[in-house]
């Protein structure tokens, strides 16, 4: 295990904060400026009971001027202090969310079968914002509270030490108390915040399945559902709630023992030793401020393990199993595109039956090769490999005689560009759907819409190319999200298109438009088609039918009718349902 995992979430958290450690400082500084007036207030207490009822006493335009000018140099350091540590965090949580999202961006294909969308989106968005705001909040309270009663304690020290002294015997009772009641805030801090993950995750799969929910007509099992998680956050929050307002009152209640103690002793000494009424006001009014702020400090134990649980959630996030790139070498020039599979095996883990089980299979250069069979045949698990997204348990996949292996996961998938039946779009514009991550360049733009068959539909959009597609092309159409997903792998031009199901969502005019401008490019791309749809692949150089993992026969379509064995079925059935 590496040292940053070995770390407390409190350390790690401080990995974000250092690099921010001046903005921090200079907070620090301006609330310990803010710190040393208040022992002014007791004084000017003193002075006013002790000298101010006096008729030869200080004149009274200086009681204004003092007070007001006090006032104003605590205001300029409070809000000095209270900017900087504003500005101080706000760049810790942008450096902690850019972690969190540098990590998603490179976890193992593996645990993004395990993981929710909304789990996701909530570590990023919601928990570095929580944390740093609860610990922000703690960190404030520490300045604002904790520093003006260290100087008061100081003070309290130089007015009457004896008296101080008999106040801090009640500190280690306080302790006790507050480390029971953080540990059952711990716990219910933790069941909390796996709740609120479960009801994130709820709705995530309300927003991301409504058709099927209506399609049921689920709407009150949903809300059931949803309803039953909710109260299960209720009970937790109320539960965590509950355990952090004890702090208080329990806090409270020992100081009270111990402070009216000390008045008692404070009134035998003036009885006794004839001190005056101002030094008397003087010493409980600063021993008044003192427990104000140590009360305020009380109720920081609850945040502070609150913050830490979700931090833990977060780094758990950052930990998780990378994708693995052992390659080392990049292709100097594009592939030709010439692959090779050789013996391959490939079981997913918590499977028995292997998904490609000693599969042995060509892809030429330049040609057009079909992979055709029932699900769960292995088609997309080729895929899968073909792109890195996994590694085979044996064999070897080879690319113009190279071992995929050796290749950088980013030298590799240059090589391909892939049209899945599953539309993946940013909520962007149509522009920067189909450059994505590339070079913007017109003319590609223009070239890349009118062979995807929807040039003419963008010069219907408001914008045009810049017209939103919003989320995920929640804007446009079946078919268009595919014809503007199969201009964005149009666009990147790699040597190798992969197109699964790529116009299965198409009307049948514009399938044909597509398919001859992927014709243009027979003999320039090695093309791998994954169709159900037989019709559409009938002119491929190569079909290849797979059965549970295996290769069952190859050849053109003509080839393979005549051969009368599993392609011909195929083409018999679906003939006969049409």
């Amino acid at each position: 295990m590496s040292a940053d995992k070995q770390d407390s979430p409190a350390r790690r958290l401080g990995q974000f904060i250092y690099p921010h450690r001046w903005g921090a400082l200079l907070t620090v500084l301006a609330y310990i400026g803010l710190a040393c007036t208040e022992p002014a207030i007791p004084k000017l207490i003193k002075y006013a009971f002790g000298d101010g009822f006096a008729k030869n006493a200080f004149p009274l335009w200086a009681v204004p001027v003092v007070l007001i000018g006090l006032y104003m140099i605590r205001g300029v350091f409070g809000f000095a202090g209270q900017y900087l540590f504003n500005w101080t965090v706000t760049r810790c949580v942008m450096d902690f969310r850019t972690a969190l999202v540098n990590a998603l961006l490179r976890l193992d294909a593996q645990v993004y079968t395990r993981m929710q969308a909304g789990t996701a989106v909530s570590k990023v968005v919601n928990d570095p914002q929580q944390i740093l705001q609860l610990t922000g909040e703690v960190g404030i309270n520490v300045l604002r509270d904790g520093l003006p009663a260290i100087a008061m304690l100081i003070y309290l020290f130089y007015v009457n030490w004896q008296l101080t002294l008999l106040s801090l015997v009640v500190t280690p009772l306080m302790a006790l108390v507050m480390k029971k009641v953080n540990q059952r805030v711990r716990l219910m801090a933790s069941r909390s915040y796996d709740t609120q993950l479960a009801l994130v995750n709820r709705v995530d799969d309300i927003t991301r399945a409504w058709r099927v929910v209506r399609q049921f007509g689920a709407a009150p099992h949903e809300l059931a559902r949803f309803t039953e998680v909710s109260q299960e956050v209720r009970r937790t929050n109320l539960k965590a709630t509950t355990a952090g307002a004890l702090g208080q009152p329990l806090s409270q209640l020992v100081a009270s023992v111990g402070l009216s103690a000390i008045i008692c002793i404070a009134l035998w000494q003036a009885r006794h030793t004839g001190s005056g009424v101002g030094d008397f006001a003087e010493f409980v009014a600063a021993l008044l401020l003192l427990t104000s702020r140590l009360r305020h400090l009380s109720d920081l134990a609850a945040p502070v393990t609150r913050a830490l649980v979700i931090a833990r959630g977060c780094f758990e996030l950052m930990d998780a199993p990378k994708e693995a790139d052992h390659g080392t070498r990049e292709l100097d020039a594009p592939a030709r595109g010439d692959i090779m599979l050789d013996d391959v095996r490939l079981t997913y883990p918590g499977t028995s039956q292997p998904a490609l089980d000693g599969l042995s299979v060509a892809f030429r250069a330049g040609k057009t090769s079909a992979l055709v069979g029932a699900s769960g045949a292995g088609k997309s698990s080729i895929i899968h490999l073909l792109l890195g997204f996994g590694q085979p348990d044996a064999g070897r996949i080879l690319i113009d005689g190279t071992d995929i292996e050796t290749l950088t996961r980013a030298s590799l998938r240059r090589q391909f560009a892939v049209v899945s039946q599953d539309i993946v779009l940013f909520d962007d514009s149509v522009a920067n759907n189909i450059a994505y991550a590339q070079p913007r360049d017109e003319a590609r733009l223009e070239a890349a819409l009118r062979a995807a068959h929807l040039w003419d539909f963008v010069q219907t959009l408001p914008e045009g190319i810049e017209t939103p597609v919003g989320a995920n092309g929640s804007k446009l159409s079946g078919g268009q999200r595919q014809r503007l997903a199969i201009a964005r792998a149009l666009y990147k031009d790699a040597p190798v298109w992969i197109f699964d199901e790529a116009t299965s969502a198409l009307d049948t005019e514009s399938e044909r438009a597509v398919q001859q401008a992927l014709a243009q490019w027979s003999g320039r791309k090695t093309l791998i088609v994954i169709a159900h749809r037989l019709s559409t692949i009938r002119d491929a150089d190569a079909i290849h039918v797979m059965g549970a993992g295996r290769l069952v026969e190859s050849g053109t379509h003509t080839e393979l009718i005549a051969r009368d064995g599993a392609y011909a079925a195929m083409v018999r059935a679906q003939a006969g349902e049409a």
